[in-house]
């Protein structure tokens, strides 16, 4: 089921003596902090006055967090997003929604485990796959192996050849 809050990333550290956060991004692209309003902390809103990019992290400025003192509290304190916010392209997926979808054999159409993670790779993403038969499989996401995500079904079809199951 799709959650209406996404995770988006963690603080990681403040930046300054202003109240700026560094905060670890899990977008696709950190400068995707700048295009939000609001994020979220603990269910707490705080409007987003100013983002900015800093190698892979983003360093954003929150309203009502003006100082060290008030940006200590935040750290390693996970922040959250509306889905409606958060930027995607036709045919993506966030990784939240693929975890816990069924693992469907394309040439049987058997489910066979679910998914319990993607481990993201310079190459590609790898599903990572409980098996029902207590094996844990590794599916790189690439056509000749990923060949569909069904959202309504809640099922990736996926090949899997001898070998990738552990």
């Amino acid at each position: 089921m799709k959650t209406e809050m996404l995770e988006i990333g963690k603080i990681i550290n403040t930046h300054g003596v202003r109240g700026e956060l560094k905060v670890e991004s899990w977008l696709n692209d950190p400068a995707d902090f700048g295009g939000l309003d609001t994020v979220f902390v603990n269910g707490n809103a705080f409007a987003v006055r100013s983002a900015r990019v800093q190698g892979n992290h983003a360093l954003l400025t929150l309203e009502g967090i003006s100082s060290i003192d008030d940006a200590l509290p935040l750290k390693n304190k996970i922040l959250s997003a509306s889905r409606a916010d958060l930027p995607i392209d036709e045919g993506e997926h966030f990784v939240a929604d693929l975890i816990g979808m069924d693992a469907v054999n394309a040439e049987t159409g058997a489910v066979f485990g679910k998914v319990t993670d993607v481990l993201e790779y310079p190459a590609q993403d790898v599903y990572q796959v409980a098996g029902l038969d207590g094996k844990e499989y590794l599916i790189p996401d690439v056509p000749a192996f990923v060949h569909e995500i069904d959202d309504a079904r809640g099922a990736i079809v996926m090949t899997v050849l001898e070998g990738l199951g552990q």
